[in-house]
C-alpha cells in the first residue's frame, strides 16, 4: 500500500514537468503545441491555454485595472499565436524550466533559458510590444518528496543528519512583461490546482524574483559614481601627463600633481630595491601573499557552494575529505593577519617613539590609519550602493547579487570601522569584518605600547593575562552555547560567526602574540641576528610544522562518520588554542627568517616576486569579494561541484581581482600615500643599527627588501 501511495505521488510530481500523454490535460495542453515535438513544456503551454480562457470575472477581483487586463491580453495572444505555430510565441514556453537532471541529489531547480526569455518580444504596432519577463517561481514540492522512501544505507556521513529534502523546486518561467508577479502567480496556482490536483496556497512568483529588459534609468547616486570614477581616469592621465612632461624636461615637480601619476606610483609597486635594511622583515611579504591567496580560495568555495550543481549533494561526503580541512580551517590564515598586524603595528611604533625619545602622537597615529584604510573600502561601498547592480544579471544574480541591499542600511558602520558589532549580521562588505577588529586593535594599542616601552618586559605578564582572559572568554561562549568542533558541523553558524568570530575579543589572543614577538625583535634582536645551534633550528622548524599541521588536520578524525562526535568541551579548547598556537609557530618562521635560521623557506618567503604582490593584497582584499559574486551571480546554466571546478573558478577569480587590485591600489591608495606625504611631509625615520651577523652565521648576508611604497594598511610598517 505504502509504495501504491508513494508511485501515485511521484508520478503527480514529475506530471508536472515530464512531458507526457495524459488524457487528463492531452486536449488542453497538446492541442497548441507544435506537432512532432516529444519534448514540448506541457506545464507552460497549460499556462498561457489557461490564461487565455479564464475570464477577469474568475479571478475574484484581483485585477489591477489596465495592466492586468494588458498582462490577459497578451497572454491570450501568444496562446492564439502558438496555436498558429508562430517562433516568437514559441520562444515563451521554450524558455521554461523542466525537470532538472540530479533531483535526488538535491538539485531542484531548473532555469530555463533566461536570455531567451528577455529577448522574446514581438511588435504588433509601433506602441504596441509584448515583451518576454523572466520569473524564478519558488513550487512547493515537499509532499512529493516526503512520500519518497530512502534507499538504506549502512554508511551515513557525519552531517547528514543536517540534509533536507527539498521543499520547493525554482523553476525558471516566461511570462509576458506586461503581468505583475502577482497576477502570474494566480494564473500559476490556478493551473496547478486545476490540472495536477494540487492544493497550493503559497505564493510562487514574487516580484523580487522577476525581471524584464528595460531602459535603464540612473539614479543620483550612479550618476555620481560615473563621474567620480571618470573624474578619477582624468587624474590619472592628467597627472602621468605632468610626470612625463616634467621628466622629460628635467623639471622639478610638484608632489602633489604627481599623486596620481602611473609614471610614479607603477614603479613602487612592482620595482624591487634591494638593501640591507634591518628594520624590513622581508619573509611577511611570501606570508602575507599566501594568506591572501588562502583567502580569496576559502571566500571561493563560499560562493561556489551557492551555485546550481547539479550534485549537489556530494557536499555532505565532500566535508569527510582531508582536503576540505584547507577549507573548512582556512580561517586560520586570519590569525597570520592579525599576528603580522600586531607585529608590525609595534614595530612601526616603536620606530616613532625611538624617533621622538618616547612621544606618541596617538592623533596623528589614528588619523593615519583611518586616511590609510578607508578610501578604498569608500570607493568600493560606493560601486556596491550604485554600478553593482548593473554588474549582472540572471537567475543567480536575483539570489547572491544583494549586495548594495546589505549595504543600504550599514555602510555608515563599515566607514567607521563598527559593523563587527553593530550589524554582525548583515555587514556591508562581508569581509571587512577583519578591518573592523584590526583598526579596533590599533584604537587600544597604546594601552599596551606605552607600557612596553617604559616598563619593557615587565609589561609582559598583564599583556599575557589579558590574552589567557580573552581566550578563556572564547571557550565559555562555546560551552554556554554549545558550538560544535566544526562549523560546518554546527546547528548555529549565525550565533558562532557573531559571537566567536567577528568580535575584536576573540581575536586579542593572536594580535598580542604578534605584539610580544615585535616587541622582542625590536629590543632584543634589530640589527644583530642571534645564533643557534643547529639542532635547536631543525627542532624549532619541526615543532612549528607539527603544530600548524595540528591545527589545520588534527580534527579531521573527528569529522569522520565511524568515529564519535567531539563532545562540546574539545571544540571550546579547540578554537581559542588553535588560533593562538597557530599565531605562535607563525612568529617562529618570522624569527627564524629573520636570524638567519631560514634557509630555503627564507629565501622563497622573502622572494623579490612576493614584494610587489604583497602592496596589491590590502586592495584585493577589500575587491575579492565582490568579483566572486559578480562571477557567480552571472551564472545561468547548471554547474558541477569539485575541488577540480573550484580550482579553476579561483584561478579565474584571483586573476580578475589581482587585475583590479592594481588599478585601485594605483588610482586610490597610491595616490593618498602621495597626497598625505606632500601635506604631512611624513619623512624617513633615521637609520636603524646595521644588521650583523653572527660569527656562526655564513658571510653571505641574506638581502632585505625595502618597501618603496607604504606597506597594506592592513599590516603595515609604519614609516616615521
Amino acid at each position: 500500500m505504502a509504495t501504491r501511495h508513494t508511485f501515485a505521488a511521484l508520478s503527480l510530481f514529475l506530471a508536472i514537468f515530464i512531458h507526457n500523454s495524459y488524457a487528463a490535460y492531452n486536449s488542453t495542453a497538446l492541442a497548441v503545441a507544435p506537432p512532432g515535438l516529444p519534448f514540448t513544456n506541457d506545464l507552460a503551454y497549460l499556462f498561457f491555454k489557461h490564461g487565455a480562457a479564464i475570464g477577469a470575472e474568475s479571478l475574484n477581483g484581483t485585477l489591477r485595472a489596465y495592466d492586468d487586463t494588458k498582462c490577459l491580453r497578451d497572454i491570450d495572444r501568444i496562446s492564439n499565436a502558438l496555436g498558429e505555430y508562430y517562433e516568437w510565441a514559441i520562444e515563451f514556453p521554450d524558455t521554461w524550466g523542466r525537470l532538472p537532471v540530479g533531483l535526488m541529489w538535491g538539485h531542484a531547480l531548473s532555469f530555463g533559458a533566461y536570455e531567451e526569455c528577455i529577448a522574446a518580444s514581438w511588435e504588433f504596432s509601433t506602441d504596441d510590444t509584448l515583451r518576454g519577463q523572466y520569473c524564478l517561481a519558488r513550487v512547493p514540492i515537499k509532499k512529493y518528496m516526503d512520500a519518497i522512501i530512502p534507499r538504506e544505507s549502512t554508511v551515513q556521513a557525519r552531517i547528514s543528519y543536517k540534509y533536507t529534502k527539498p521543499e520547493t523546486f525554482e523553476l525558471g518561467i516566461c511570462i509576458p512583461s506586461s503581468c505583475s508577479a502577482e497576477l502570474g502567480n494566480t494564473i500559476l496556482t490556478g493551473v496547478m490546482n486545476r490540472y495536477y490536483d494540487t492544493n497550493i496556497s503559497t505564493t510562487m512568483v514574487s516580484e523580487r524574483y522577476c525581471k524584464y529588459e528595460e531602459t535603464v534609468k540612473l539614479r543620483a547616486i550612479d550618476i555620481f559614481a560615473i563621474v567620480f570614477f571618470s573624474f578619477i581616469v582624468c587624474c590619472l592621465l592628467a597627472s602621468s601627463v605632468y610626470d612625463y612632461i616634467k621628466t622629460k624636461n628635467k623639471e622639478p615637480k610638484k608632489p602633489l600633481f604627481v599623486a596620481f601619476s602611473v609614471l610614479t606610483n607603477a614603479p613602487k609597486i612592482f620595482t624591487v630595491k634591494k638593501t640591507n635594511n634591518p628594520n624590513v622583515i622581508s619573509c611577511l611579504n611570501g606570508l602575507r601573499c599566501f594568506s591572501m591567496m588562502w583567502v580569496v580560495f576559502g571566500h571561493g568555495y563560499m560562493t561556489f557552494y551557492e551555485l546550481p550543481h547539479i550534485n549537489r549533494d556530494k557536499f555532505y561526503t565532500w566535508v569527510e575529505t582531508p582536503y576540505s580541512m584547507l577549507v573548512q580551517n582556512a580561517t586560520l590564515c586570519v590569525d597570520t593577519f592579525f599576528f603580522m598586524s600586531g607585529l608590525l603595528m609595534l614595530w612601526g611604533a616603536f620606530r616613532e617613539m625611538e624617533r621622538t625619545k618616547g612621544k606618541l602622537n596617538i592623533g596623528m597615529m589614528y588619523f593615519h590609519r583611518y586616511i590609510r584604510l578607508t578610501p578604498v573600502v569608500a570607493v568600493v561601498i560606493l560601486y556596491i550602493m550604485s554600478l553593482y547592480k548593473y554588474s549582472g544579471h540572471g537567475p543567480m544574480w536575483m539570489k547572491i547579487g544583494t549586495q548594495d541591499e546589505r549595504c543600504s542600511d550599514t555602510w555608515w558602520a563599515t566607514l567607521l570601522y563598527v559593523q563587527n558589532y553593530v550589524f554582525p549580521k548583515k555587514i556591508c562588505i562581508s569581509q571587512s569584518w577583519y578591518l573592523a577588529v584590526d583598526t579596533q586593535l590599533y584604537v587600544l594599542s597604546p594601552l599596551f605600547l606605552i607600557p612596553l616601552w617604559k616598563w619593557g618586559k615587565k609589561a609582559l605578564a598583564p599583556i599575557i593575562l589579558i590574552g589567557v582572559l580573552c581566550m578563556g572568554c572564547t571557550f565559555a561562549t562555546f560551552m554556554k552555547w554549545k558550538f560544535t568542533l566544526f562549523r560546518v558541523d554546527d546547528d548555529h553558524v549565525d550565533d558562532r560567526q557573531r559571537l566567536t568570530y567577528y568580535p575584536t575579543h576573540t581575536r586579542v589572543p593572536t594580535w598580542l602574540i604578534g605584539v610580544i614577538f615585535g616587541y622582542f625583535l625590536y629590543t632584543k634582536n634589530r640589527g644583530r641576528q642571534i645564533p643557534l645551534a643547529k639542532i635547536w633550528v631543525i627542532s624549532g622548524w619541526v615543532v612549528a610544522f607539527g603544530v600548524m599541521l595540528a591545527d589545520l588536520w588534527g580534527p579531521y578524525w573527528r569529522i569522520l562518520p565511524e568515529n564519535p562526535s567531539a563532545p562540546i568541551i574539545e571544540g571550546a579548547f579547540y578554537e581559542p588554542l588553535s588560533r593562538a598556537s597557530w599565531a605562535v609557530a607563525i612568529g617562529w618562521i618570522v624569527w627564524a627568517c629573520y636570524n638567519g635560521h631560514g634557509g630555503i623557506i627564507n629565501d622563497f618567503l622573502s622572494w623579490g616576486f612576493f614584494t610587489g604582490f604583497s602592496r596589491l593584497t590590502y586592495c584585493m582584499y577589500v575587491i575579492h569579494r565582490i568579483v566572486q559574486l559578480v562571477n557567480g551571480g552571472r551564472i545561468q546554466t547548471d554547474t558541477h561541484f569539485g575541488d577540480y571546478e573550484m580550482v579553476l573558478r579561483w584561478w579565474h577569480d584571483f586573476g580578475v581581482a589581482l587585475t583590479l587590485s592594481i588599478f585601485a591600489t594605483l588610482s586610490f591608495e597610491s595616490p593618498i600615500l602621495g597626497i598625505e606625504k606632500a601635506i604631512f611631509g611624513r619623512g624617513e625615520s633615521k637609520p636603524a643599527p646595521k644588521k650583523i651577523e653572527p660569527t656562526s652565521a655564513p658571510a653571505e648576508v641574506a638581502v632585505a627588501v625595502e618597501p618603496t611604497i607604504g606597506e597594506t594598511a592592513k599590516n603595515e610598517v609604519t614609516k616615521a
